[in-house]
């Protein structure tokens, strides 16, 4: 049997501290079921990013870097390497991200084999002290959003609801809005919906995208597999990110409706 052919892509701004630990991870994932390809989106780093990453090729083979004159986002990023893919499943993925070892991805691959519907695979995300960070979302209202910026401590039921508490991540489900730290994609699903929506410069085309996928396929949450996220809430940190997310709440419900409540 042929082995599996997977496309990973991270897209990097100024990720000098963990491109080669990143690129390292991804190598070491070896297996009978699969083969990888690595794409790097490097979206205008001024640090050593670009450098680390040519030095990291010289040592695989497998990785190509992509070095867009502008700047134009997340989505937009993962979306250079669409013309490139011929992989059977396609990765989006953060650099701070951890693939704890191969048979995660063995698994996803089975299990997608196994159930031909699904475009879209969510395992479960952990933090780096094992906890789980809630990522199994329901589609967001602006009243989601709202408490979310505002407190955790807030319509405390109402959260719980949003990610799936009920579950204990622990049973797999359609997902509405999966988590765009990782995302396993069917390539052929990917291509079809045209991968991310670009109006999204930053934050939400995670959320869209889940739904363009629900439309053709099925997204689902996948907990028997877990991989390690070194979470960073900039969004919630720095008045810029802010806005960018306000920004990109304003274009999602635009797009699919103002859903309220």
């Amino acid at each position: 049997m042929s082995k599996k052919q997977i496309s990973f892509c991270t897209v990097t701004f100024n990720n000098e501290d963990k491109i080669t630990k990143f690129i390292e991870n991804i190598e070491s994932l070896k297996s009978e079921l699969f083969e990888t390809t690595l794409y790097v989106v490097d979206n205008s780093s001024t640090d050593q990013t670009v450098n680390l990453v040519n030095e990291c090729s010289k040592r695989f083979n497998n990785i190509h870097l992509i070095v867009p004159n502008v700047n134009k986002g997340f989505g937009t990023g993962n979306n250079y390497v669409l013309p490139y893919l011929k992989s059977d499943f396609h990765v989006v993925i953060n650099t701070d991200v951890i693939i704890p070892n191969a048979e995660v991805i063995n698994e996803m691959i089975l299990y997608m084999d196994r159930h031909p519907e699904i475009g879209l695979l969510s395992p479960k995300i952990l933090n780096v002290d094992g906890t789980i960070q809630k990522l199994y979302k329901h589609n967001p209202s602006v009243l989601d959003m709202a408490i979310r910026f505002i407190s955790p401590n807030l319509l405390k039921k109402r959260q719980a609801w949003f990610v799936h508490d009920e579950s204990n991540y622990s049973e797999i489900g359609q997902i509405e809005h999966a988590s765009g730290a990782f995302m396993f994609f069917r390539t052929k699903v990917f291509k079809e919906i045209g991968g991310f929506d670009e109006r999204y410069f930053m934050y939400m085309e995670d959320a869209d995208i889940t739904r363009e996928v629900n439309r053709i396929s099925k997204a689902v949450f996948y907990p028997k597999v877990s991989v390690i996220h070194e979470w960073q809430r900039d969004s919630h940190k720095k008045i810029r990110y802010m806005l960018y997310t306000i920004k990109s709440m304003g274009q999602y419900f635009h797009k699919w409706g103002w859903k309220w409540m």
